[in-house]
């Protein structure tokens, strides 16, 4: 067996550096308290962050200078940042939903809705790869050059046996593909009733049955139901997250999106690991959330592209000692958005948060909902970092619309 060539040392310099390592509460916090180094630089080995710290005292720089294999990038015009986390997304989808939003601005009826993606979902999928090559895999580079170096992606167009078991087999052959985000799999089988089913209770015995041990059995990580009134009762939805967290399932739940239904009280007692939207839910539900450690994952794209009159009380979780994160909710009937630049500006806007909080939800809080070792840069951690074209990291979540990423790297590899 050939003896493995160790990588070369990388060396990165950076104007300011902000690690997100930090033990301090996101209410509040400042950039100082979520690990702002200037004049930074950072050792990368392996793919993994060796060393980060101040670069005015030469100590890594002169101990790197003896290896002769070391490679320097001077990222001094940037703010450096963690690798986004998006904990929350839908990018295994076919189909063109732009009729839907064009017949929203006039108020009309969505003329094609969720089963038009179910349908042509089912039909990419007879043949999986071309799917994943044509379809899925240009989307996730996209979201990758955008600084999402870590992504939540979920099943749940398929809504049958074989289709949802085929998402979950693509997952886990491109997961850690280079060109793409890590992925982590989420199986979302109770996302809405699918064309053979026409009673909620008969669908999801029919996922407890026979698709959550096929999913478990295809690299799911996660399971996820749209707990909603008019979609999946909490009754339902709790049968449903038993049966997978019994086949070694980790939970997460769509909650409250569109209207109260209590689906947050029912995740509460479950336990899970992140509750989703969250638009309705009461002041009971906060104190439950955050006293029990459970991630708030917050969608202000969504809320911005329905025009939903009520958002999630992101100030009033953070206040009560809550985290949250925020997500693209990335799907192509209720958020076309898979940049997490832009979802930080509607995140400050819609919920009067800080770019220093901001930055924390798509690093930090996104990353612990997930219970990934990601969103942060410390030494032993994925080299995962993004070199944004910004003056000061106060900026962030200003400009939108488009891509300050100057520079994306994943496992310490540039990739965009």
């Amino acid at each position: 067996m050939q003896a493995r060539v160790a990588e070369a040392t990388l060396i990165v310099r950076a104007g300011t550096l902000i690690t997100c390592d930090t033990a301090a509460s996101q209410c509040g916090i400042d950039f100082d308290a979520l690990g702002r180094i200037d004049d930074a630089v950072i050792q990368i080995d392996d793919g993994k962050f060796t060393c980060v710290g101040k670069d005015s005292a030469g100590g890594i720089l002169s101990g790197a200078s003896a290896n002769e294999r070391s490679r320097r990038i001077d990222l001094r015009d940037c703010v450096i940042v963690p690798g986004f986390v998006d904990a929350h997304a839908h990018p295994f989808f076919a189909g063109d939903r732009e009729p839907d939003f064009t017949a929203r601005i006039r108020g009309e009826p969505s003329p094609l809705g969720m089963r038009y993606t179910i349908d042509r979902t089912r039909e990419a999928l007879l043949d999986p790869q071309r799917f994943y090559e044509t379809t899925v895999r240009p989307r996730l580079h996209t979201i990758l050059a955008h600084g999402t170096t870590t992504l939540e992606t979920k099943t749940g167009y398929a809504l049958h046996k074989p289709g949802e078991t085929a998402l979950l087999d693509l997952i886990a052959q491109h997961r850690d593909d280079s060109g793409v985000p890590r992925l982590v799999a989420t199986f979302l089988g109770a996302h809405a009733l699918p064309p053979e089913f026409s009673r909620e209770q008969a669908y999801v015995d029919y996922l407890i049955d026979q698709v959550i041990p096929s999913a478990a059995a295809h690299g799911a990580v996660y399971a996820d139901a749209f707990c909603e009134p008019g979609f999946f009762s909490p009754e339902q939805t709790r049968r449903y997250l038993d049966a997978a967290r019994l086949h070694g399932l980790r939970l997460r739940v769509h909650c409250d999106e569109m209207a109260y239904g209590g689906a947050a009280e029912m995740a509460a007692h479950l336990n899970v690991d992140a509750v989703d939207h969250c638009n309705y839910i009461r002041k009971y539900d906060i104190g439950a959330i955050a006293e029990r450690g459970i991630v708030t994952v917050a969608c202000p794209a969504t809320i911005a592209y329905l025009d939903l009159p009520q958002r999630a009380p992101v100030r009033a979780l953070l206040e009560a000692g809550g985290m949250v994160a925020l997500a693209s909710d990335y799907n192509p009937g209720t958020s076309p958005c898979f940049n997490l630049q832009t979802v930080a500006y509607f995140g400050r806007k819609l919920f009067d948060i800080s770019a220093a909080e901001a930055l924390y939800a798509v690093t930090r809080a996104a990353a612990h909902s997930l219970r990934r070792d990601a969103g942060v840069i410390r030494p032993g951690a994925p080299a995962d970092f993004v070199a944004l074209r910004i003056e000061s990291p106060d900026e962030f979540g200003w400009q939108f619309g488009g891509n300050l990423a100057a520079a994306v790297f994943k496992n310490g590899a540039r990739v965009a």
